[in-house]
């Protein structure tokens, strides 16, 4: 027979992980993270709770609106009388095909860089890094787009603004971390530059691609300046980044529409103001928590070295 071996039995059962016990360090710090996240989040709800209420709740808050009256009179109002529809879709359609744009134009550049044994590529990539840094000026750059593009049109609001040095550098250095050897085997199969680049190299990096598309996203959406300089003649081609600075500075005696006369009840000033902020970043707000994984994670790209 053969020799069995028994392992004794014992009745002990497999230790409790120990829970981590907060310190003062820990404390201080959720402290210090849900003041600040107060102190971020208190303005969006005191502008959402001032566009839905009515001049009445206006005047009797002291620190905070309460909707008592609610109403959406303010949005009814930007939306019926005034550019700020137009504004929106200007705005909608510049953001989404400018960042369409840029980021094919930094896929490709970024891409560029990564190669090795590029001739003359270290020249490029020390010009590139030059733009960070200086620029050409900004009348030097209204004069060339102007001779180009023109003015007075939606394209020199998108054309000359295709790339942005540090989200090429940002997505270059995603498209570094992919493989050698799984180009080398996808050129030795017959694939082109083009395809390897947008069937292999795009889809392993999405959280670069994420990151740079938020980046792109939220640059383009809040732009004002450069339209201010470039519609002078084309108020109905004003974004709602434009529009809104335009009716919270009063640069025009009536922004939000001609012969329109206010409901003193209903609707005032700061309500409309409320409500046009509001609108322009629900965009953002909504598009955010989508891309919030990879995000975090294409901010934390080079903080570690394998």
């Amino acid at each position: 027979m053969e020799n069995v071996i028994q392992v004794p039995q014992t009745n002990e059962t497999p230790r409790k992980r120990k829970k981590r016990k907060f310190g003062v360090f820990d404390v201080v710090n959720y402290t210090l993270l849900t003041l600040f996240g107060l102190v971020c989040i208190f303005p969006v709800l005191y502008e959402l709770t001032l566009s839905v209420s009515s001049k009445a709740d206006f005047l009797q808050a002291n620190l905070f609106v309460i909707p008592r009256d609610f109403n959406i009179e303010a949005y009814k109002f930007i939306f019926g009388k005034g550019r700020v529809g137009k504004a929106f879709l200007v705005s909608f359609f510049v953001t989404v095909v400018g960042t369409v744009y840029s980021l094919f134009l930094t896929a490709l550049g970024a891409y560029a860089f990564t190669r090795k044994n590029v001739p003359g590529l270290r020249i490029c990539f020390t010009l590139v890094l030059i733009t960070m840094f200086f620029s050409g000026g900004v009348i030097p750059f209204y004069l060339l787009v102007g001779k180009i593009l023109g003015t007075n049109n939606l394209l020199c609001l998108i054309v000359p603004f295709g790339i942005n040095s540090f989200n090429m550098l940002i997505l270059r250095n995603f498209f570094m971390q992919v493989p050698d050897g799984l180009l080398e085997s996808c050129r030795i199969e017959g694939a082109g530059e083009f395809r390897i680049l947008f069937q292999f190299v795009v889809p392993l990096s999405k959280a670069g691609i994420a990151t740079v598309m938020l980046w792109y996203l939220v640059a383009k959406w809040d732009d004002w300046y450069w339209p201010s300089f470039f519609l002078t003649r084309r108020n109905d081609l004003y974004p709602l980044a434009l529009e809104l600075r335009n009716v919270l500075q009063n640069l025009e005696n009536n922004p939000l529409g001609d012969n329109v006369q206010l409901d003193g009840t209903k609707l005032f000033a700061q309500g409309n103001n409320a409500a046009m902020i509001m609108v322009s970043i629900t965009p953002i707000l909504l598009i955010y928590p989508f891309l919030q994984k990879y995000f975090v994670k294409g901010v934390m790209i080079g903080s570690v070295k394998e």
